[in-house]
């Protein structure tokens, strides 16, 4: 199993040290030059990311027509005052549902 994380060197220095591959990204650009070649690849079976990139990483899928792919599995660490994975959350449960869930 290969695990491979993508963001700034500090983000990307602590899963080095837990045995990920890092792939450091500064920017928006190379954030998503990169998620397209993980996806592509193939070679990954978990991909950890910070919260901030979440759109990224959905907007990546949905280009790559993969969002019914389960691998790699997408962990988004949380980033204090973001939320943005409550939301989208919230937003996939309200699909899967039918009906529009608040929470």
């Amino acid at each position: 199993m290969r695990i491979v994380t993508i963001g700034d060197r500090s983000f990307t220095a602590l899963w080095r040290l837990v045995g990920a591959e890092a792939l450091e990204a500064n920017s928006d650009d190379e954030v998503r030059r990169i998620l397209e070649r993980v996806f592509r690849s193939g070679e990954y079976s978990a991909l950890i990311i910070p919260e901030r990139f979440l759109d990224h990483v959905n907007e990546v899928r949905s280009e790559l027509h993969l969002e019914e792919q389960i691998e790699p599995v997408v962990v988004f660490v949380p980033e204090p005052g973001l939320g943005k994975r409550a939301e989208d959350l919230r937003r996939r449960i309200s699909l899967a549902m039918g009906v529009e869930v608040h929470v």
